[in-house]
Formats: structure tokens, C-alpha cells, sequence
């Protein structure tokens, strides 16, 4: 069960002692009326570091700040900033504010828990992420966004926007690029997870999944996520996702989700209008090395069997990381 003390870092078990271990938030912004989409990302390790990313979409242009500072290994409450910056729990597993002092943009932003949070541990078969790294916990919850958020650069220079949609958040603690990748580069093209964030009027869904996961030796298909509204948070039965790209095999022009709800009812979700996209800086403790294509476009969303429209982030990623060096 998530406790409130989860919205803090988390000490590196002893099984882990030596290796990476760090705690991961991940915060969406999608506000189609103010034409702003951002996530929002921070990686806080037991190295003595911490990466800061604010990754926004204004206007239709990408402009993306990242910032990596020193960092005590010792767990602590935050506030967590690197100076411009910041991520600050204002009551625990129910509000957060982000904020952003930057040379091209800024805002102070609030996100109020619309739902309970909801323990991947929970998921239907346990936690889907655990197969592939040591993870201490990782727990997702359907916000609020509210907030002022300021253009600093470009035409539009000086607007002052207010900002109030629907966001999704995740923190998970674990291993994640602890281990050391092959020696030799692999190539390719090969869609891995898909991970939507679907944002509705009174109902909030996730899933997590593989594409295709035999691409990985799997014989089952690996399914995390929930659906919370009025009842509550409660656990999906099962996803599956088909994914179309562009010409260079890796930019997602559309998805199509199949999903099975708690109650055993089918639901096909596709993407609607794309608003962007942005690519997370994943890193383990060498920067120049990309660890992970994982992909964050913003999109509307139709539910084909009601005909309601929704919004939110279409995560996914590609392997092997194209390019794996960044120099």
C-alpha cells in the first residue's frame, strides 16, 4: 500500500548498495486552450546527483530545458530544485506545486490529486515494471493542473497564460539504468511499451504494455495499470496497443489501445489530433550515452465505443536508443 512517506525518496536497499538506485517523477501538462503541453521530470539518485527536465510544447515549438546539480545520496522531503527548477510535496499522495524560473519560460503550477493514487503493485499480475528492474514501489494518480505559466521568448513574448486541465502523474523508486548495456550497439527499429495517460471528464485511465512482446523472447503479455473514477482506483484487466509511425520508423503518428476495464467490459480507445511531442532525457550515470527512446506525444483521445473525447500523453518507446551516443 502507498504511504504518505512514498512521496519522498526512498532509501537504496541493501541488495542494491553500490549500484544507481534514485527515485523518478514524471508529471504531465496538457492545457489544449492554452496550447502548452509539458512533462515535467526529475531523476534524484543515491551518486550525489540529480536530473531536473522541464519538456514543453508552446505553441506548437519544442522548447526543453535540462539541468543535472549535485544532490546529498541521503534520502530526504525536499523540496527538490536544482535552482530554476522545482518540485515541492505540498500534502502528501493529494497535492504538489512544480515551478520554473527559466530564460524562455516560467510557471508555478498545482497539482491536485482528481483521484486516489494507484499502487502498481496492485496491477492485475503485480507490478509489470519488476520484470525488468529492482523496483522499491511505483504508484500513479489522475490530477489537476492549475497554475500561471509565462512566455519568455518568441512571438508571443510576455503572455501570460492560465493554465487548468486535467495531468497525470507517476514516482516510482528503483534500479532503473543501473545495468551496463551490450558493448556492441544494437540496431533497429522495434516498438517496446506503450504507457497512455487517458484523460476523460470523469474517468482516468492507464495501461502499460508491450507492443509486441515476442520482439522479447515473451510469451505473455506483460499488463499494468487502472481506471479510476468515482469508485475509486481499481486495477485493468488486461491491454494491448497497435501503433502507427512516420517514414522514420519511431515518431508515433497514431495509436489504437484494446482494453479490458475491472469489470471485464472491453474498451477501444484511439488517438485523436496530435498536439507534439518530446523524448525524455533518460541517462544512467554516463550522460553522453542515451539509454532509452521513450517518446512523450500529446494527443486527444476517442473512445470508439461511446464516442467520448478525452486528452493526455501517449508514452512509448522504441529500441535500441537511436542515437546511443550523444557526441
Amino acid at each position: 500500500m502507498v504511504k504518505p512517506d512514498d512521496e519522498f525518496r526512498h532509501a537504496c536497499p541493501p541488495a542494491e548498495i553500490g549500484g544507481l538506485w534514485g527515485d523518478t517523477l514524471w508529471v504531465s501538462v496538457v492545457d489544449r486552450d492554452a496550447n502548452i503541453f509539458g512533462i515535467n521530470h526529475f531523476h534524484l539518485t543515491n551518486k550525489g546527483y540529480g536530473r531536473f527536465e522541464a519538456l514543453y510544447v508552446i505553441d506548437g515549438v519544442q522548447q526543453l530545458y535540462g539541468n543535472k546539480v549535485p544532490l546529498a545520496p541521503e534520502p530526504d522531503r525536499g523540496p527538490w530544485s536544482d535552482g530554476r527548477l522545482s518540485y515541492e510535496v505540498v500534502k502528501p499522495l493529494e497535492e504538489i506545486r512544480i515551478t520554473f524560473d527559466g530564460p524562455r519560460f516560467g510557471f508555478d503550477l498545482r497539482f491536485a490529486g482528481r483521484f486516489p493514487v494507484f499502487d502498481y503493485a496492485d496491477s492485475v499480475n503485480g507490478n509489470p515494471l519488476a520484470r525488468f528492474h529492482a523496483y522499491g514501489g511505483h504508484f500513479e494518480q489522475g490530477l489537476r493542473c492549475t497554475g500561471e505559466f509565462e512566455i519568455r521568448g518568441g512571438p508571443a513574448k510576455g503572455d501570460r497564460r492560465r493554465l487548468d486541465s486535467f495531468a497525470h502523474r507517476d514516482h516510482s523508486w528503483s534500479t532503473r539504468f543501473a545495468e551496463e548495456p551490450p558493448w556492441t550497439p544494437q540496431h533497429g527499429h522495434i516498438p517496446a511499451h506503450f504507457w497512455p495517460s487517458i484523460q476523460l471528464r470523469d474517468m482516468h485511465i492507464n495501461v502499460f504494455g508491450l507492443i509486441d512482446p515476442s520482439s522479447y523472447g515473451l510469451t505473455d503479455y506483460p499488463v499494468g495499470g487502472f481506471c479510476s473514477d468515482a469508485r475509486g482506483s481499481r486495477p485493468i484487466r488486461g491491454a494491448t496497443a497497435e501503433i502507427l509511425t512516420e517514414d522514420d520508423h519511431r515518431s508515433a503518428s497514431a495509436f489504437r489501445y484494446a482494453i479490458t476495464m475491472p469489470d471485464g467490459e472491453m474498451l477501444h480507445v484511439r488517438t485523436g489530433r496530435k498536439y507534439g511531442m518530446v523524448k525524455l532525457w533518460d541517462r544512467g550515470e554516463n550522460d553522453l550515452e542515451n539509454r532509452l527512446d521513450c517518446y512523450e506525444p500529446f494527443f486527444d483521445f476517442v473512445v470508439e465505443e461511446t464516442g467520448e473525447v478525452g486528452y493526455g500523453v501517449a508514452e512509448y518507446s522504441i529500441q535500441p536508443p537511436a542515437p546511443r551516443w550523444l557526441v
